[in-house]
């Protein structure tokens, strides 16, 4: 049985996919991703003890998604989505938890602008259907649309990667900060191996996804005892961090769990 969106979304749905305007809007998304580059890179030079690396991390990979929009390879438009979406749920979090701050809200919408610029059909014809690439690797429509949203969602888990893995690591063991840089290191490993459709791509975000599950504090942020114990800021670093990174690598990997399954067994 097919689900029916109510008549507002699934006309706006209808409008974005007629929008045009592609050069125009793939600008402003560069835009936005080239602002938030420079941000983290002055964040960097000024930033408390401990938190540099994670904030040159971050402007790397906002770099990423900058070069892949503008240069439209195939997998940017992926990349820079799931980059805005991971921003909009750490600024709705920050704004539930914190309370109403102009600054968050300014984060949050410059992200849900990169995610608008970037979608609709017109927009996904200028990237992920360019026929070279699918000629390359024999992509049809689904494979595509499956490739499209395990790449978004490995994406949008980068950045809580980075803040967990390279940001303060005040009480933390050796274990956990060795486990967190190896979730990391497998995370943006995933997510290259899947642009080059490696099935170990696929393997990596798995691992990337049991380290976190297995060091992280998931969910320990809805105690209100740990929130009392280390404050609202902590305990938005803890959702920001592991919680969003196991939501959104799992998000990618079990929906392909199936698949995975099905081809081990063939091997067999």
């Amino acid at each position: 049985m097919q689900l029916g969106l109510p008549s507002g979304l699934s006309s706006f749905g209808e409008r974005l996919n007629e929008i045009g305007f592609e050069r125009t809007r793939r600008a402003v998304a560069g835009l936005a991703l080239s602002l938030f580059v420079s941000l983290y890179l002055l964040v960097a030079l000024n930033a408390p003890e401990g938190l540099a690396p994670a904030m040159v991390a971050l402007a790397a990979c906002y770099g990423v998604a900058f070069v892949g929009v503008v240069s439209e390879w195939f997998w940017g438009r992926w990349f820079a989505i799931g980059l805005g979406w991971s921003g909009v749920m750490v600024a709705i979090a920050s704004l539930a938890m914190l309370g109403w701050t102009p600054v968050l809200a300014v984060y949050g919408g410059v992200h849900a602008l990169v995610v608008l610029a970037l979608l609709g059909k017109k927009m996904a014809a200028r990237y992920d259907l360019q026929e070279a690439w699918r000629q390359r690797y024999n992509m049809d429509e689904f494979g595509v649309a499956r490739l499209r949203k395990t790449v978004t969602r490995a994406a949008a888990s980068l950045p809580s990667l980075i803040l967990w893995a390279l940001g303060p690591k005040e009480g933390r063991g050796v274990a956990l900060a060795v486990g967190a840089v190896a979730a990391l290191a497998l995370g943006a490993a995933g997510v290259r191996g899947l642009v080059k459709l490696r099935s170990w791509g696929v393997l990596a975000l798995a691992g990337a996804l049991t380290l976190v599950a297995s060091f992280g504090h998931i969910g320990a942020f809805l105690s209100d005892f740990h929130i009392d114990e280390i404050g609202p800021a902590q305990a938005l670093v803890d959702l920001a961090g592991p919680t969003l990174a196991t939501a959104f690598l799992a998000a990618a990997v079990l929906p392909l769990t199936g698949a995975i399954r099905r081809y081990l067994h063939r091997s067999a």
